[in-house]
């Protein structure tokens, strides 16, 4: 498969307060991986440094891609334009821009403002955005916190559906531990403050077992959390 990313020794402070602590981990082409942790752990701040946000850090982070996507906790839409417009900004060929919209199914909508979109369409478009850069990468900060259920699922199983048509590594940092069960090859799990990484688990043999409801998913829910210190 081969490495995508390479994390060596990274930490990360906030004046006297050490956030990251010493964090080392591989991440490989195509993988899923899923960062789980407590609240205020610093989740988005190790997803920042790992994706070139923040570039205030020690350590080493060896990114083996030319293009990422990133997809916000908020969809980060201008609200006076429409929604073909706002994807202007990352992408100005129309082609590509409802070649996007069209994979999130969002083509028809296109006219639209965001305030005239739902919460779950919003989040489509923000994917779209990612979409457009035709990204090797994609990281994702929590991009469910904000939706109901029914458009959880619905977005995650679109997610996955691209994901296998385009066959793109994805990194999720989130604290929905169905979400990472769901959506995710690896998991990885996260420390309190100064966070480390304390435990990995592969759950690609299990993937068939793991939908939202099923009783399989359930049971690693309770035994992941039984990891949080």
């Amino acid at each position: 498969m081969g490495s995508m990313i390479d994390v060596k020794g990274l930490s990360k402070t906030y004046g006297n307060n050490l956030i990251l602590d010493n964090m080392n981990i591989t991440i490989g082409k195509h993988e899923t991986v899923a960062f789980l942790g407590p609240s205020g752990c610093g989740k988005t701040t190790f997803l920042r440094c790992l994706s070139d946000i923040d570039r205030d850090y020690r350590g080493v982070i060896n990114r083996k891609y030319k293009k990422a996507g990133f997809v916000f906790q908020e969809d980060r839409l201008i609200p006076w334009n429409t929604l073909e417009r706002n994807l202007d900004f990352v992408n100005e060929n129309p082609d590509k821009i409802r070649e996007a919209l069209d994979t999130v199914g969002l083509l028809k909508h296109r006219h639209l403002h965001p305030t005239q979109l739902s919460g779950g369409m919003r989040q489509r478009a923000n994917l779209a955005r990612a979409l457009l850069v035709e990204p090797e990468v994609i990281y994702f900060d929590e991009p469910f916190q904000s939706l109901d259920l029914k458009s959880k699922i619905s977005l995650m199983d679109e997610i996955k559906d691209i994901y296998s048509k385009k066959q793109f590594t994805a990194v999720l940092v989130t604290h929905g531990i169905r979400e990472a069960l769901v959506f995710a090859d690896r998991i990885v799990i996260m420390s309190r403050e100064p966070a480390r990484l304390i435990k990995e688990i592969d759950i690609t043999k299990m993937r068939s077992q793991l939908q939202f409801f099923s009783p399989e998913t359930a049971r690693y829910e309770k035994k992941i959390l039984s990891f949080y210190e």
